[in-house]
């Protein structure tokens, strides 16, 4: 049962959310540089033991599944296959969600945020990465859980996450850390997804310690990382 001193509400949630991942243009094949250059016998071995195309077979193979489901879509189905190894806001590495904001402005801001993170524990130079919007519906009942501190511990959040995971709700929808006041998502069920369609792109320039900006290849704007968290739009006139 989950736990009785938060008891969270549960609501419908219907509407767009949004999420950032790299890009690179023209495509790379991942296996290009190995041999001939083909690649494909190295991607044949690769897949008999790649988690995502593991389940989608076993999807496949044991429900009626579409196999052009928005459920088995690469972008929607590698949260749930992969999992992350550090768990999520509030779910352990065990329990795999899909994230997304629930506005773009949000999306950004989480998405610096751990573009930093990771560029930081690498040590990167300076250099500038590309980043593409993805968009799609999430549809169904998710408990509520906007009215927790920010500052909740780790194993407390889990605790409620993994209470929650039981009832079968379609996944939480929680305060963005990464900017106050803005709502986003922990998604448990792939079926409350409809297909991601790519958006607009931008580019993050790192330097070495921090991204300092971020320029819209869509509009020509230049963003300052630190306005992203504001609830004043960063696109308002």
């Amino acid at each position: 049962m989950p736990n009785e001193a938060v008891n969270p509400s549960r609501i419908k949630v219907r509407g767009q959310h949004f999420n950032l991942i790299p890009s690179r243009f023209p495509p790379v094949n991942l296996f290009e540089r190995i041999g001939n250059g083909d690649g494909s016998d190295v991607a044949e071995i690769e897949a008999l033991t790649n988690p995502r195309l593991r389940e989608r077979e076993r999807l496949i193979g044991t429900r009626a599944t579409d196999v052009a489901s928005a459920r088995l879509q690469n972008w929607n189905h590698a949260a749930f296959a992969y999992g992350n190894p550090e768990g999520s806001r509030f779910f352990p590495p065990t329990i795999p969600v899909l994230e997304l904001a629930a506005d773009l402005q949000t999306a950004l801001s989480i998405s610096v945020a751990r573009r930093e993170a990771f560029l930081a524990r690498t040590a990167e130079p300076a250099i500038k990465l590309d980043m593409r919007v993805l968009v799609r519906t999430v549809e169904g009942t998710f408990s509520d859980l906007r009215g927790l501190p920010l500052d909740m511990p780790t194993e407390e959040r889990w605790k409620l996450g993994r209470e929650l995971a039981e009832t079968h709700c379609a996944g939480v929808i929680f305060e963005c850390p990464e900017r106050p006041g803005a709502s986003c998502v922990a998604v448990l069920d792939p079926d409350s997804l409809g297909r991601a369609t790519q958006s607009e792109h931008f580019r993050y320039v790192w330097n070495g310690q921090k991204i300092e900006a971020l320029y819209s290849f869509a509009d020509g704007l230049t963003i300052i990382p630190d306005e992203l968290r504001s609830a004043k739009s960063v696109r308002a006139a």
